[in-house]
């Protein structure tokens, strides 16, 4: 079996030409850091690829206001040098798995402890029930581009190993 690191560092690999078709789709241009606005799609379709290699994995979330202006519902989300951020990740075990982090000046994989102070999790996903589907089906269209991709899996791990 792969190491989460690995996989992780594979799923980021995939999914950095599949954040500039979002882009494109959302509004024909890619932010600096092309995992912004990514977080919880791409977040979504890791957990998935851990889960399907047998291991325990769940999306996590964290919103400490609900629009810019809006009122402060608390200390969530992930830690950045400018404040709290919402933000999505992966758990797995005793992990936290991010490979968005970087929208916020972190490294690009990112696989820490779960009890790390840049990551707190809220209570409950604040996304619309719309936005919550429309994350799934993001992540079921591309599920087989990563299952293509993988049905020679010495040649995308290898790929991954820096």
């Amino acid at each position: 079996m792969a190491t989460i690191r690995t996989l992780a560092k594979a799923a980021r690999r995939f999914m950095e030409p599949i954040w500039l078709e979002w882009h494109s789709a959302r509004n024909g241009g890619a932010p600096v850091t092309s995992s912004q606005w990514t977080c919880g799609r791409t977040s979504l379709f890791l957990a998935r690829v851990l889960t399907v290699e047998g291991l325990d994995a769940s999306w996590q979330s964290g919103t400490p206001r609900l629009s810019p202006k809006g009122p402060e519902l608390g200390d969530f989300g992930f830690l950045s040098d400018t404040g709290w951020q919402s933000h999505a990740w992966v758990e797995c075990g005793n992990l936290i798995v991010d490979i968005t982090a970087d929208q916020f000046g972190a490294p690009p994989v990112v696989v820490t402890g779960r009890h790390d102070r840049r990551y707190r999790k809220g209570d409950r996903d604040t996304a619309l029930p719309e936005f919550v589907l429309a994350r799934q089906r993001a992540v079921d269209e591309i599920w087989p581009r990563w299952l293509g991709m993988t049905a020679s899996p010495a040649i995308w791990i290898l790929d991954t190993v820096d």
